[in-house]
């Protein structure tokens, strides 16, 4: 499973890479919103880590185009996110992950959205 992790934060990012690395899925970095819009139109994706908080666009605007771009499948979106308020953000999202979150959150998530693929490529099918 590759996994972008959209962070702007460099030590979040790298974190979070090194756990997904540790644990399966292929991780690769987009630390602001720009990289992120052109990694997802390169290549599908099953999940998506996605901060809100990124620089030039927050990551509730790139959710909204994962949600209404016709993707081969669309990805599983999993928001990290540092705000206490999420409010309609959540309707966009499979997941919302608020920080500090542990790594048990983090690996329910990845199972959650393989269980999702698999519910998703069996209704396909």
């Amino acid at each position: 499973m590759d996994v972008p992790v959209v962070e702007d934060g460099e030590d979040v990012a790298d974190s979070l890479a090194f756990l997904l690395d540790c644990y399966g899925p292929h991780p690769t970095v987009a630390q602001d919103g720009a990289t992120a819009l052109s990694l997802l139109g390169s290549h599908a994706f099953e999940l998506v880590l996605l901060d809100e908080n990124l620089p030039g666009i927050k990551g509730s605007a790139i959710a909204r185009l994962i949600v209404t771009t016709p993707f081969a499948g669309p990805p599983f979106v999993v928001s990290t996110t540092g705000d206490s308020e999420v409010g309609g953000l959540t309707r966009l999202l499979d997941v919302c992950l608020r920080k500090p979150f542990s790594l048990d959150a983090l690996l329910q998530a990845i199972e959650d959205a393989r269980m999702w693929g698999q519910a998703s490529a069996l209704q396909a099918a």
